[in-house]
């Protein structure tokens, strides 16, 4: 008998259930012409405060912008020379918010350290049914291999174009893998971020409680952070034994299909 796409879920225990949104500590960039700065800026956050301001909120501000064309953006340098003279994208057109499809059994991983990677996340986040993110018009983004100088034509044609503005949906979408397509002296020699299985959301994202399937955050925490939802939906620590976080968050209604 063939297996319908629920069944075939349930078996692959490598596909999520659940799209994250992880917080970080560090410092975020603030691109001066996302922010009206008179030059690039740096404002430390933090991945437990954060959290508290998206739940208080409902909404996770998309306060950076990703994707191959933030490196196409039109650009003066400080002695005057003009980095991608042609290109018509604005990079207020390639904010997003960023999900990861990484399954509970392996979330914690997303708080440790990885080569190559500028983001270290803290064990602080939501989980949301997929079916949430894609009404929000949430999608996987598109990876390119770097190397292929076709595709990389095609997507500098769409950066000059006259109508560049008709690609704005997709632009946040398009990512790398490979030798890296900006390489600076100190950075990886190859990037390869295909396993985190990145959901992006162009602008911001705004939630209902009841669209939450549970938070992350540390053990000590818990206590604060159900409070604030009101008890709406529980929180686990990532970082716990994945047998006992699956059997606290199917004691819930809307988890009892948790896998």
């Amino acid at each position: 008998m063939a297996l319908n796409r629920q069944e075939l879920l349930d078996r692959r225990k490598d596909l999520s259930q659940f799209l994250f949104h992880m917080t970080r500590s560090g410092d975020l960039k603030l691109a001066k012409d996302l922010y009206s700065l008179p030059k690039d800026g740096l404002v430390p956050i933090d991945g437990g405060r954060s959290l508290t301001a998206i739940i208080q909120n409902r909404r996770i501000e998309a306060r950076s912008a990703f994707g191959y064309f933030n490196f196409k953006i039109r650009y003066t340098r400080p002695n005057g020379t003009v980095l991608n003279p042609n290109s018509m994208i604005k990079r207020d057109w390639i904010k997003a918010v960023c999900f990861t499809e990484t399954p509970i059994d392996h979330v914690s991983l997303q708080t440790e350290d990885i080569l190559g990677r500028q983001l270290k996340f803290q064990p602080f986040g939501l989980a949301f049914r997929e079916a949430v993110v894609r009404r929000a018009n949430g999608n996987p983004i598109f990876y390119v291999q770097t190397t292929n100088q076709g595709v990389r034509d095609a997507l500098d044609k769409m950066a000059e174009a006259p109508n560049s503005s008709d690609f704005k949906p997709l632009m946040p979408l398009i990512e790398g893998f490979g030798p890296p397509w900006f390489r600076r002296p100190e950075g990886p020699a190859e990037i390869d971020f295909r396993w985190e299985r990145e959901w992006r959301v162009a602008g911001d994202f705004s939630f209902s409680l009841s669209d939450v399937a549970f938070g992350l955050c540390p053990a000590s925490q818990k206590t604060m952070f159900e409070g604030l939802v009101k008890d709406e939906f529980p929180f686990v620590d990532p970082t716990d034994d994945i047998d006992v976080i699956k059997a606290e968050l199917r004691g819930w209604p809307r988890l009892r299909d948790l896998r």
